[in-house]
């Protein structure tokens, strides 16, 4: 199953952790604490993660203050270190349509980000209402959602410059939740997927852009949106 990998025996943990110095053992850390937090939740406290490292509380904390700044690694390994920058120029290509565009976003971005580690401390975090869950949906909303509205915007004829509203960043964030939760159905509930991961994604898109657009046209482009609505 997805939910709960095996685990290193402590013994063997500890005795990589402690042949290891500097830099080295705290990249082990790191590691090791990314599969503590992805099967037991962001609540699971520094003690049993010191253990199932086979360290001691006080050389966890010689390498990270607080068991924020230890989260905050996580994230930054998870998240931050596997963003491509390359992904907002390649939503803007004028040589693709836009659901090939967001096609091949979706599929980069669930094959890099969307790992069972990163989707599970995600998911556990946001069902505890942690800041992680709430800072990394406006990163999102920036690096992402943001970037989908105004390609959608210049294809119904607007500007792609100006501001975006809330409301229409809530448009793209449907397609994006879509996109998370067939992460969630595999690693968190461990279901099987009806049809391969591409053609899910595929079909999303599909799905959104067939709704999103009327919307938009309807707000921003008057006369457009009733023809979209006549026809």
């Amino acid at each position: 199953m997805h939910g709960r990998r095996n685990a290193p025996r402590a013994e063997a943990v500890s005795a990589e952790v402690e042949s290891s110095a500097g830099a080295g053992r705290e990249a082990l850390i790191i590691e090791r604490a990314i599969s503590f937090f992805a099967d037991h939740g962001l609540h699971g406290n520094t003690r049993d993660l010191a253990r199932s490292i086979g360290v001691s509380q006080p050389l966890l904390y010689h390498y990270f203050p607080s068991k924020d700044a230890l989260i905050a690694r996580v994230v930054e390994r998870l998240y931050e270190d596997r963003w491509n920058p390359a992904w907002r120029d390649g939503l803007r290509r004028s040589d693709l349509s836009l659901s090939q565009r967001l096609e091949q976003f979706y599929l980069d971005y669930s094959e890099t980000i969307l790992t069972r580690d990163w989707t599970r401390i995600l998911f556990f975090a946001s069902l505890a209402g942690m800041d992680l869950y709430k800072r990394h949906q406006l990163v999102v909303r920036e690096r992402a959602l943001r970037p989908i509205v105004r390609e959608l915007r210049g294809e119904l004829g607007g500007s792609r410059s100006d501001g975006v509203s809330a409301a229409d960043v809530e448009i793209a964030a449907r397609l994006h939740g879509a996109i998370f939760q067939l992460a969630v159905r595999r690693w968190v509930f461990d279901q099987p997927a009806p049809r391969s991961h591409a053609a899910a994604v595929r079909e999303e898109v599909a799905f959104f852009l067939h709704g999103a657009r009327s919307l938009l046209a309807e707000r921003h482009v008057p006369r457009q949106g009733l023809k979209l609505a006549a026809g």
